[in-house]
Parts: structure tokens; C-alpha cells; sequence
């Protein structure tokens, strides 16, 4: 099991208010590398900058989303002609203990602008706090 972190803009989609009401989102894959089993951290940009959910990765490789999310959509055009999704099961929410300074004190370089592997410091860390 491989664990991982994706951006979440939320000039485009709202991820909070999505979770808030479905429990399972279909999410762009954008690595072939993911696969069912697999964790992935939503990180969610400014102004939040912080990972906001931990989920588990259900389906993989999908050629079209099938879950309605639609009204969580604030602008679709780049998500809606993605080549593959991935389905997202909700497994808990993080409240302010994941923030981008924190990442960084945990091995995270960079800002997060696309899917990444977590790296083995974070991992340790995310393991201590659970």
C-alpha cells in the first residue's frame, strides 16, 4: 500500500462541502501508480494550505466519473475532460494539524501542485499522530 497526497484547489472544486455530504468522490487520477488500497491525503491550497482529509482509494483507472458531485463543482474544465478518475472513500478529517509548515518539518519540499508520494519522514509523522 502506497500512500500519497493530492492538491485540491478550491477555486475549482469544494472538497470540504463535498465530504460533508457524500462519503465517496471520484477524484482525477492523475498517476497510473495509484492503486486500490492505496491513501491518499487531500492537501487543500491557499488560503487553507493544509492536508484537510486522509482517504482510501476504491477504484482505479476509471474513464469517466460516476458519482454526481456536480454541484460541488465551481469550475469543471479540468476534471470533467480528465482522461481517469479514481474513486475516494472518506476516511477521517484533519482539522489545523497538517498545515504546510508542519509538512515542511516533515520532510515535504516545496509547494504541492500535483500528485506526490508520501515521503518516509511524513509518513512517520502522520503514523504518530493516528
Amino acid at each position: 500500500m502506497q500512500k500519497w497526497i493530492v492538491p485540491c484547489n478550491q477555486k475549482y472544486y469544494k472538497v470540504e462541502e463535498a465530504f460533508s455530504k457524500l462519503k465517496r468522490l471520484d477524484w482525477k487520477q492523475s498517476s497510473p501508480n495509484i492503486k486500490i488500497g492505496d491513501i491518499v491525503y487531500i492537501y487543500v491550497s491557499k488560503p487553507v494550505m493544509a492536508i484537510l482529509f486522509k482517504c482510501k482509494v476504491t477504484k482505479v483507472n476509471l474513464d469517466r466519473i460516476e458519482i454526481d458531485d456536480s454541484e460541488f463543482v465551481v469550475n469543471g474544465e479540468n476534471y470533467l475532460t480528465y482522461p481517469l478518475h479514481m474513486e475516494l472513500e472518506f476516511i477521517k478529517k484533519y482539522n489545523d494539524e497538517l498545515t504546510m509548515n508542519i509538512l515542511s518539518l516533515h520532510g515535504v519540499k516545496g509547494r504541492i501542485q500535483s500528485t506526490r508520494k508520501v515521503c518516509q519522514e511524513l509518513e512517520n509523522y502522520l503514523s504518530s499522530i493516528e
